[in-house]
């Protein structure tokens, strides 16, 4: 695969967008929910492929399709005990940035989820992608998420360990 270099004129677009939610979770349990071997159990056809580690371990590296793109992924940090995941990942030709996720207790047995996207174009595809990838659909993306891992969740015993 060859990567083309943006010319001199390219502007890239960059985007940090912050948002969460509560989750009837406790941390050790929410934490493991945004790794690549966790997210199988909420989101609709993830199915990464681990091209090294475990999917949790720092450095490991695995891939997911992303419409017509591969989008490739980097663990940066993940740590269970402190509830944080960190990611690198490059989508080649279109973006490239960070995906960190943070979760807390609290206090009344579940947790709260923060997630933080920044991401910088890597050519006028990327530009128009993130000119969609807005405050509002963070948002709503914050909103789906939450929804698809209550109802991926409703079915387990309180206090039984996800898979």
């Amino acid at each position: 695969m060859s990567i083309k270099t943006p010319d001199a004129a390219f502007r890239p677009a960059c985007v940090e967008h912050a948002g969460g939610f509560r989750l009837d979770l406790p941390p050790e349990q929410a934490i493991a929910l945004f790794t690549a071997p966790g997210e199988r159990l909420w989101v609709p056809g993830w199915n990464p492929t681990l091209l090294s580690g475990d999917g949790t371990a720092a450095g490991t590296v695995f891939v997911t399709p992303e419409g017509p793109h591969t989008t490739i992924w980097v663990v940066v940090d993940y740590d269970p005990q402190a509830f944080r995941a960190r990611y690198s990942r490059t989508t080649p030709g279109i973006k490239a940035g960070t995906v960190g996720v943070e979760v807390r207790a609290d206090g009344e047995g579940g947790s709260e989820v923060r997630v933080t996207y920044a991401l910088t174009a890597l050519s006028e595809d990327g530009n128009r992608e993130l000119a969609a990838f807005d405050a509002a659909r963070y948002s709503q993306m914050m909103k789906e998420w939450q929804q698809l891992i209550r109802d991926a969740t409703a079915e387990r015993r309180p206090g039984a360990p996800l898979p």
